[in-house]
């Protein structure tokens, strides 16, 4: 008599609150995320790392696009935002502990080179052992940091930008932080400057003056992709792209970095 009473129990659906409805006060909330991430009409100036090492970063027609201006799509959803947001603090918190440790020399900081025109912020440089080594952050759920840690290396697209800072501000060594957003747990990869390493880096620099060259002479680059691939439906400026010419050349999007290097 007891279990059938615990089976009603349990499977009578919970009385909808009288206060509130719930389900539309979460809708109210996730509003608050994107708000202020509608459409908004844009020109790039420079190549920025991060978007270089994500997905539309790699096409070319996307950049001649960003350079020329247009209106950008912003894909996130509240969720996403959360996660981007959550991701800017937990950068503070850290760099705020590596201050109170001593060994914090700068952060945020500017990087930026003129050929090919780049621009990007620094996570940190830090004193170690009496040497500024450049150090790039990044947060990540457990199972995403647990992956990584068996895997013994970083995420490529990761690498990407931190070659390019290294690059500019010709640095041999640097280190890429990881921290599990669940318990805060760190892992640190060195990172020191190879012969792969270099030539992918150099090869990623010439094929921006490729790209950046075409868009000083009004050269628009065809597709690469058709527009229900991968890259074309996270790419912001997706619409632009579908009623933008059709191109005048061919260019080779930009290759990823080898496992191997």
């Amino acid at each position: 008599m007891a279990t059938n009473l615990l089976k009603q129990v349990m499977m009578k659906p919970a009385a909808k609150s009288t206060i509130v409805d719930t389900d539309e006060l979460i809708k109210k909330i996730e509003s608050g995320y994107t708000v202020n991430r509608g459409p908004k009409h844009q020109q790039k100036k420079t190549f920025a790392p991060s978007t270089i090492a994500y997905s539309h970063g790699e096409c070319p027609r996307y950049w001649y696009l960003a350079f020329t201006g247009g209106t950008f799509e912003d894909n996130s959803d509240a969720y996403g935002v959360a996660n981007m947001t959550s991701g800017t603090l937990s950068h503070e918190r850290i760099q705020k502990a590596m201050s109170d440790a001593g060994i914090l020399q700068d952060s945020e900081f500017k990087i930026t080179s003129e050929d090919p025109p780049i621009f990007g912020y620094g996570d940190v440089m830090l004193d170690w052992m009496g040497e500024s080594l450049l150090g790039e952050i990044k947060t990540m759920p457990s199972d995403t940091f647990e992956f990584f840690k068996t895997r013994g290396k970083p995420k490529k697209g990761h690498m990407i930008q931190l070659l390019i800072y290294m690059k500019i501000l010709k640095k041999a060594k640097a280190v890429m932080i990881y921290e599990n957003k669940n318990n805060h747990e760190l892992l640190i990869f060195p990172v020191e400057v190879t012969e792969g390493y270099i030539k992918w880096v150099d090869y990623a620099f010439n094929w921006m003056r490729e790209v950046r060259k075409a868009w000083e002479n009004k050269t628009i680059p065809k597709k690469n992709y058709r527009s229900n691939s991968k890259i074309c439906k996270t790419c912001p400026l997706q619409k632009e792209c579908a009623i933008a010419e059709v191109g005048d050349i061919k260019i080779a999007s930009l290759e990823e970095l080898s496992e191997t290097m």
